[in-house]
């Protein structure tokens, strides 16, 4: 199996504003969910590193969510965020074939959800994606601040391109500009949409590397 090489760190945004009162209540229960489900048998055999578009999702949303949305604020910059870091089964062949919802976790800490606010700008997008991608069996990721550090790892390893300086910004223009910046990526690895950018890393013993 292939893993993840190391390229040169781009810049990422390590400094961002943050909400003057931080949402009390945003623990997730996907039970509550009537489109989410849970998988606990399907073994894990990658990670997929999603990063997020931010003007394509605000734009997805109703002018009424955006407006209470922090990230769709045109004051505060945001750009391209991590959407989540999903495990993923080796041939499977639709969504519910993968690993999901494995157990129930308590509300992440206030401190914790601002130490990772930059790269993932919502204290409800930190706790679905940790209760949703937390892994069963020997659990590669015990806490949550194993979790939240690995992708921090992973994305700050990551040479991102200007996406607003891209004169033709299609899915294709983009996915080469990540190419021209990373080459140790391979150009199978990266699902792209304009909304969403992924990258997948396989390995047999579930270990990783940076980009």
């Amino acid at each position: 199996m292939a893993m993840w090489c190391r390229v040169d760190a781009g810049p990422v945004n390590n400094s961002c504003p943050l909400p003057p009162n931080m949402e009390s209540n945003y623990d997730f229960d996907w039970k509550s969910k009537p489109h989410e489900w849970s998988n606990t048998d399907a073994k894990t055999t990658s990670l997929q590193l999603a990063l997020s578009w931010t003007p394509t999702y605000c734009a997805s949303l109703s002018e009424e969510v955006r407006d209470n949305e922090f990230q769709c604020r045109l004051s505060n910059n945001f750009s391209l965020i991590v959407h989540g870091l999903w495990p993923q089964t080796l041939g499977a062949f639709s969504p519910r074939d993968q690993p999901r919802n494995c157990r129930n976790t308590e509300q992440l800490s206030t401190s914790l959800i601002k130490r990772f606010f930059c790269m993932m700008p919502s204290e409800y997008l930190q706790q679905s994606e940790w209760e949703k991608h937390v892994f069963t069996g020997t659990c590669l990721f015990t806490t949550a601040i194993d979790y939240f550090t690995t992708i921090e790892d992973l994305y700050k390893s990551l040479n991102i391109p200007d996406i607003q300086s891209i004169k033709n910004p299609t899915a294709t223009t983009i996915k080469n500009s990540f190419l021209r910046r990373n080459p140790k990526l391979f150009s199978s690895a990266i699902l792209k949409s304009l909304s969403k950018i992924s990258f997948l890393s396989y390995s047999n013993s579930m270990s990783y590397n940076t980009l």
